[in-house]
């Protein structure tokens, strides 16, 4: 896995990053600014089965969100522990992503996230046509990234 990697509001990667994220003592924590500095935005605690979401930048007390890893798929949930029901499901397709706004991923897939190269592009509807509304350098795998595209673009942390 990458060890920063660096949103774009555009689907090409160029320009100025707005959003930015980086291991840090064996946590993802993400910046709202490209560069990596000052106070971080949020945090994630990532293991092999799931990765819990801290609204801080050191893993501290409770998680507000649950990705839970299945072999083929991901399931978020509202809360720190992965229990209830999933509201988000994501469907892994090789180097393409269908994200589903239910949580079991019946029906058209509302959003996609495909690679491309060491670029993760998001697009807002499901089958990956058009013109990209985000891009992430230094994806060298889906997998490292779907989180912070995740809460950067459908889960309401826009700059």
């Amino acid at each position: 896995m990458s060890s920063t990697f660096y949103a774009y509001k555009s689907g090409n990667c160029n320009g100025m990053p707005y959003m930015s994220m980086t291991t840090q003592r064996g946590m993802l924590v993400v910046y709202d600014n490209g560069n990596c500095n000052g106070m971080p935005f949020w945090s994630m605690k990532k293991t092999s089965r799931c990765c819990e979401v801290y609204p801080n930048g050191n893993c501290n007390g409770i998680p507000v969100g649950y990705f839970k890893y299945n072999s083929r798929s991901v399931e978020f949930y509202p809360n720190g522990n992965g229990n209830g029901f999933p509201i988000y499901y994501f469907e892994f397709k090789g180097r393409y992503v269908a994200i589903y706004d239910n949580g079991n991923g019946n029906g058209f897939p509302k959003w996609s996230v495909r690679q491309n190269g060491s670029v993760a592009e998001f697009y807002p509807n499901g089958n990956c046509n058009g013109i990209p509304e985000l891009s992430v350098k230094g994806a060298e795998d889906l997998r490292d990234v779907l989180e912070f595209v995740f809460y950067l673009f459908i889960y309401g942390f826009r700059a």
